[in-house]
């Protein structure tokens, strides 16, 4: 993301009209390998084409936000290896990351991941930084990095049907009393 494009977001976010509107978009594993021309794999496995791919898209759409731009993750592997979850990998898929809590009793028990230790944080955290000046080189800043919500977690370390049965079963146990 660009100083310029920053200050757009900041205050699109403190709302403020702005002309013409920004467009924004996630820029993510999903889409940006294949777009790219590159496998899955080699998107995640090697730093450079992961670069080379973000510097593409941002160079093609250059009027376009890409949030959080540049952004360094492993697919939804990330946060769930950092509880110890078995991730996956295809050549040409995304990551799959196993369910690791069986039963709701469970969560009490999970320890907090160190994200300087933990999984694949640490490698999130070290390919920033090691290409921290490449993207200031090339005019763009890192001005937030991206974490997934305890939620959206949560359904990938316990299952998506499961998380939700035991927040509508237990809401004051798992979300608080209303």
């Amino acid at each position: 993301m660009t100083n310029e494009q920053w200050k757009k977001l900041i205050a699109v976010i403190n709302g403020e009209v702005i002309e013409p509107l920004p467009v924004g978009f996630i820029i993510d594993s999903p889409w940006l390998p294949g777009w790219a021309g590159m496998s899955v794999m080699d998107y995640f496995a090697s730093e450079q084409m992961w670069f080379e791919a973000n510097l593409k898209a941002v160079c093609r759409f250059p009027d376009v936000m890409f949030l959080p731009g540049f952004w360094a993750e492993f697919g939804m592997c990330t946060e769930p290896s950092a509880f110890g979850t078995k991730c996956s990998w295809q050549d040409n898929e995304l990551p799959y990351a196993d369910k690791i809590i069986k039963d709701v009793q469970q969560v009490p028990f999970l320890h907090k991941p160190n994200p300087r230790t933990d999984g694949l944080l640490p490698f999130v955290i070290h390919r920033l930084k090691h290409y921290q000046p490449r993207i200031v080189k090339e005019g763009h800043a890192i001005k937030f990095a991206v974490s997934r919500g305890p939620l959206n977690v949560a359904t990938f370390l316990m299952g998506c049907t499961e998380f939700l049965t035991a927040i509508r079963t237990n809401p004051d146990r798992y979300i608080g009393p209303r």
